[in-house]
């Protein structure tokens, strides 16, 4: 990649990551997330950011899981995940969020629903149109940043893919969309990811 388009593609996702967190500093935000478009996982020490301003943003990326540490307090759900800022600490990028940051390099916008169709397309889904419905229905159905599993299921109904859900919510999960919550063990819900709700056009 040459100088002129790694700056045209720097600007493009300092305006698109503007627009979200306007209140943020952009440099090392841009930076960062310029490197999380490049991996599947990053490592503390990989940032080269002021320690305090370090910690800061990746707490920020954390609660809008942008970045998901690896390591975990007891299950590989997102609300078990567990910050240490450690030099070795690990972050995964969710699938969908690593291609919703690679288009804003190109357009300067943050797009989640072309992201999930971009995902639907890697891991081929035999339904692509009707997933990108479900996908819709979902973001349209959170309630507190959650998505019970009666409203999955109730969508699943909806749109005639009965006898998928297990593969539905593997691909949900798999795309960095959904993460169960389990520590009521009452009720079966699901996080869904707020910076697809953040970034919602």
């Amino acid at each position: 990649m040459d100088r002129s388009t790694k700056g045209e593609r720097r600007r493009n996702l300092e305006e698109a990551l503007g627009g979200v967190y306007p209140e943020e500093d952009q440099e090392p935000l841009v930076e960062t997330l310029l490197l999380a478009t490049e991996k599947e996982k990053l490592q503390y020490n990989q940032l080269q950011i002021p320690e305090p301003v370090k910690e800061d943003l990746l707490m920020l990326l954390e609660r809008e899981r942008v970045l998901i540490p690896l390591e975990t307090s007891k299950t590989i759900a997102w609300e078990d995940r567990v910050l240490t800022f450690k030099p070795c600490e690990t972050y995964e990028v969710p699938h969908i969020v690593r291609n919703m940051l690679s288009r804003a390099e190109e357009t300067g916008r943050l797009d989640p629903r072309h992201a999930f169709r971009m995902y639907l397309r890697e891991i081929g889904e035999p339904k692509p149109e009707t997933m990108m419905v479900f996908f819709d229905h979902v973001l349209d159905n959170v309630e507190n940043g959650r998505i019970s599993a009666g409203k999955l299921s109730e969508i699943e109904e909806e749109l005639s893919l009965e006898h998928r859900m297990g593969t539905i919510i593997a691909e949900l999960k798999g795309g960095g969309v959904i993460s169960p919550c389990l520590r009521d063990p009452s009720t079966l819900s699901y996080e869904v990811n707020p910076f697809l709700l953040k970034c919602r056009l």
